[in-house]
């Protein structure tokens, strides 16, 4: 699990984890798995969509959040 801080436009910080699935590769000649979907939520468990590399969306309230801070 992975975990980085992104920021809304207003300067608030927001911590938020990535989470890689695990695909189950398991049959009769061992076991095994592959990488499946990532997932990134915030710290309190809202869901937030990928929107592009720096920019996800919160699923809750629509607030755009950033990996670069805002300029002032």
């Amino acid at each position: 699990m992975d975990t980085l801080t992104l920021y809304g436009a207003d300067g608030s910080q927001h911590r938020a984890f990535i989470n890689q699935e695990r695909i189950s590769t398991t049959h009769m000649q061992g076991v095994g798995s592959i990488a499946g979907m990532k997932t990134i939520q915030l710290v309190d468990g809202t869901p937030l969509n990928y929107v592009d590399d720096q920019t996800f969306k919160n699923a809750v309230t629509g607030e755009l959040l950033s990996r670069t801070p805002p300029t002032k």
